[in-house]
């Protein structure tokens, strides 16, 4: 086990998540050393501003990194190396998400939640950890490419957690291979990240459902509502052409107002 890791990596984090940015292609928005807004919030207790976010400490957001992240993927049971990897995955993305990955690989119930029960079924899975990390990896590379971000971030992402394995012209070799070193311990000297343009690469699939419910949504909604009962009050195949036509700019509309949502 690698009790130990924690302070290793540390500063491999911090220099793949940079100090304060509040890129409006992040979906963590206003970020500072890898700690979100919402984020901050939750921890204090009430909504704080981006100037506040701006002032965070590095010591503080060391403290946070333990106990929301850390702590929660239970790190110091973890093999070195696995730790590694779910921990940068977990502050990347989500602590469940990571969770639930990783628990698709060993074949634990996913639930989200680094217990007991998925701890053991790290050790009985039948795969190695370089294995594990790997096929970890690829998979949370994969969800990458199904966010709205990707097109901003692909680069900073891919380098990040892939490295020099998919030809991006990079000299990091990515968490993939510098987790994969520490599983095996072979004396190698590890090289640092390197610090690169990238996001929190998190779904925001609430954003999209609300985007109907935004005051232009619904008035939309009702004005497109309140054509097609026009339409319908007449008779014959004019208005019932208009009434389609109608319906199907509806639906466009709708398509794009979603797909625009989840680019923002």
């Amino acid at each position: 086990m690698a009790v130990e890791t924690y302070a290793r990596i540390q500063p491999w984090v911090k220099i793949s998540e940079g100090g304060y940015v509040n890129d409006r292609n992040d979906l963590g928005r206003a970020t500072n050393h890898g700690i979100t807004q919402g984020t901050l919030s939750a921890i204090r207790g009430y909504d704080v501003s981006v100037e506040e976010v701006k002032a965070l400490t590095y010591q503080e957001a060391l403290q946070i990194y333990r106990q929301e992240y850390w702590v929660p993927i239970k790190g110091d049971q973890l093999p070195a190396g696995l730790d590694y990897a779910v921990y940068d995955f977990a502050v990347n993305s989500g602590v469940s998400r990571a969770v639930r990955f990783l628990q698709e690989i060993v074949g634990a119930k996913r639930d989200g939640v680094m217990g007991p029960f998925t701890l053991s079924a790290i050790r009985k899975c039948g795969k190695s950890v370089p294995e594990i990390i790997e096929r970890l990896c690829e998979a949370r590379w994969a969800y990458m490419k199904t966010l709205g971000s990707w097109k901003h971030f692909r680069i900073g992402w891919t380098t990040r957690v892939m490295g020099r394995r998919t030809g991006v012209q990079s000299d990091d070799i990515g968490v993939i291979d510098r987790a994969v070193m520490l599983a095996t311990s072979t004396g190698e000297p590890i090289p640092d990240p390197k610090p690169y343009q990238g996001g929190k690469a998190r779904c925001e699939d609430k954003k999209v459902l609300a985007s109907w419910l935004t005051p232009d949504g619904i008035t939309k909604g009702a004005m497109a509502a309140s054509g097609l009962s026009g339409i319908l009050a007449g008779s014959g195949p004019v208005q019932w052409a208009c009434a389609i036509a109608l319906v199907i700019s509806v639906c466009v509309g709708g398509f794009l107002l979603i797909r625009n949502e989840r680019m923002a």
